[in-house]
């Protein structure tokens, strides 16, 4: 026989770590949505990208809805939103209506399947 350690038990620890690292982290994440705090003020609703650093984005705070147009350099304001129907805009007339972005790709498209 020989007198080397077995490494049997070293592989067994070893693989007994690895799978609790995936219940920790479900642990963790758990503990985290269950915490009671002070909630946000500003919360992200939903959100459209459009390009590589544009995107629309529906946000709210103190029970108002925002549609906002997001790029690298600014935020603006597209519209107002109703709260009672996501994406519908406000019934306040001084409200401007999102305007439709145009899809240049979609353009192109719609070209060539006309041109053949």
């Amino acid at each position: 026989m020989s007198d080397a350690p077995s490494v049997l038990p070293a592989l067994l620890a070893f693989v007994g770590v690895i799978a609790l690292i995936p219940a920790a982290l479900w642990v963790l994440k758990r503990m985290q949505t269950g915490a009671v705090g002070p909630q946000r003020a500003v919360t992200l609703v939903g959100g459209l990208t459009l390009g590589p650093r544009e995107r629309i984005a529906i946000v709210e705070a103190q029970g108002r809805r925002w549609l906002v147009g997001v790029t690298a350099q600014s935020i603006s304001l597209l519209a107002e939103l109703d709260r009672g129907e996501p994406g519908a805009p406000a019934r306040d007339d001084a409200t401007p209506a999102p305007v439709p972005v145009p899809n240049p790709f979609a353009q192109l498209l719609d070209r060539m399947k006309r041109h053949g």
